[in-house]
């Protein structure tokens, strides 16, 4: 989200733009939540930060947004709704997914979702991330920390801008053995 306050409001309107499909997906699916809370919530939050960033300079744009973060059921309910998002990709591209992820039946991804994506305490994966960001088309790239004795830090492209899309902000994750974290620039 604060990536918001570096893009275009035509930008902001792609990301809530990209989402429009996928009631119909979800519908069409067995899967546990509420989508149309936690979509609501997703969708506000983006709205919210467009018209706060209208009338906020940066630094109390971002002061806002971190008050708005610690607002845990809003936030839980904007994971919640990306973790959906996540199933619906898996679910409907699991073609591409099956042959990454050995235990995921392709007669019935919904199953493997409901237990390795949906639930909050679920960890998040690299496939996952690749799933997310098929859906969001977010620019996103994953700096790997090990103890490999190396000068520079291993980087994975996960997702990049097609050149026909806007200049958009690169999300940048750490990654560390077992967690991940987000890098602010």
């Amino acid at each position: 989200m604060e990536q918001l306050v570096k893009v275009s409001p035509g930008e902001e309107l792609r990301l809530i733009g990209t989402l429009e499909p996928l009631l119909e997906k979800f519908q069409r699916l067995h899967l546990p939540g509420s989508y149309a809370d936690d979509h609501n919530a997703f969708v506000n939050l983006i709205r919210e930060c467009m018209g706060r960033k209208q009338t906020l300079s940066v630094s109390d744009y971002e002061d806002w947004l971190f008050q708005e973060s610690q607002n845990e059921q809003n936030f839980a309910n904007i994971i919640s709704y990306l973790r959906l998002v996540t199933a619906i990709q898996i679910c409907f591209e699991v073609e591409k997914f099956c042959h990454v992820i050995p235990e995921l039946d392709p007669l019935c991804p919904e199953a493997w979702c409901r237990e390795e994506v949906i639930p909050m305490c679920a960890e998040g994966d690299e496939v996952h991330l690749v799933a997310l960001t098929d859906v969001l088309h977010v620019p996103l790239q994953i700096v790997i920390v090990d103890i490999s004795p190396t000068e520079e830090p291993n980087t994975h492209i996960i997702y990049e801008s097609p050149e026909a899309l806007p200049l958009v902000p690169c999300v940048t994750l750490l990654y560390r053995p077992g967690h991940y974290d987000i890098i602010y620039k």
